[in-house]
């Protein structure tokens, strides 16, 4: 018999792709999202709902055997701009969902996060995301709810919007003829393409993954100016223009990936791949071809 899985914000970049994978391997899935998935499977079910408000879906969740957290406020900017709606969705939210699948003792409990938590920038969206890590160790600790925490990288891919770094910079080089960056040309990054990262994610329902924390990246560290070269050649779009940051936002982004937290458990985060991976290359290729559709 199908085990029934539960995925919170399954309409969104990585929820999307995530739900996908576990069809795919042979679970039932329902969506949870308060808008319906433009990619949705027709073995696929979805349910308009709120993780604020989640008595209106307790029913799916004492169905469910797993559930996959993706709901949040995840853009970096957003967060900074608004801190309660931040709080009360990534945090209150959060412990909501908790109580129920403790009520209704569910198997384990995934929990998407992200590796701003290991670092000193991402002002209120780290500290939520921070926060939120916390109640899902205590859950366990107090209530004996099993989890995973999925720590993810930079990622890129089909699905994303102009929230997504890659997504945000192929779109603009596009519109304008020119590739303008903002930022440091120093600045490195893991990147995984959201494929990969969700067939990653499934694993973490394995027993060997259980009441653990995984960092999900790429396996190289790319230069920002390696990866503006390769745009280029894709695209055809020669004139490339570096931007200095204001000094405002000069520290809401890592120039590196992350590892400096104090938090004594960040000693046990594992950082996870199956080796099996779509080239840096051909991931943006097939990008810059869905935004030149979009753009049509």
């Amino acid at each position: 018999m199908k085990k029934n899985v539960l995925v919170l914000g399954g309409s969104g970049f990585i929820g999307s792709h995530v739900a996908d994978a576990l069809t795919d391997k042979g679970f039932k899935v329902t969506i949870v999202d308060r808008t319906k998935s433009k990619w949705i499977k027709k073995s696929q079910t979805f349910f308009k709902g709120d993780i604020c408000n989640p008595q209106k879906f307790a029913s799916i969740i004492k169905k469910s055997q797993y559930v996959f957290n993706f709901a949040a406020i995840a853009d970096i900017a957003e967060s900074n701009n608004n801190a309660e709606a931040t709080v009360n969705i990534n945090v209150l939210g959060l412990v909501k969902i908790l109580k129920l699948c403790v009520k209704y003792k569910i198997k384990k409990y995934i929990h998407a996060s992200t590796v701003y938590v290991s670092g000193e920038h991402g002002g209120f969206y780290k500290a939520s995301k921070l926060s939120a890590e916390s109640y899902v160790k205590e859950f366990y600790k107090l209530k004996k709810l099993k989890y995973c925490i999925l720590r993810y990288g930079t990622l890129y891919g089909p699905r994303a919007n102009s929230n997504n770094g890659m997504y945000a910079l192929i779109e603009d080089a596009l519109k304008k003829k020119k590739i303008i960056y903002s930022g440091n040309r120093e600045s490195m990054r893991n990147y995984i393409h959201v494929i990969d990262a969700a067939r990653v994610s499934v694993d973490s329902l394995n027993k060997k993954f259980e009441c653990k924390t995984i960092i999900i990246s790429g396996s190289e560290n790319y230069k920002i100016d390696e990866v503006l070269k390769i745009i280029s050649e894709i695209t055809g779009i020669k004139k490339i223009i570096y931007v200095k940051k204001n000094q405002i936002k000069k520290f809401t982004h890592y120039l590196k990936t992350p590892y400096s937290s104090e938090d004594e458990d960040d000693y046990y985060a594992m950082k996870y791949s199956d080796n099996l991976n779509v080239d840096l290359g051909q991931g943006i290729q097939r990008l810059v071809k869905e935004l030149k559709k979009v753009k049509k």
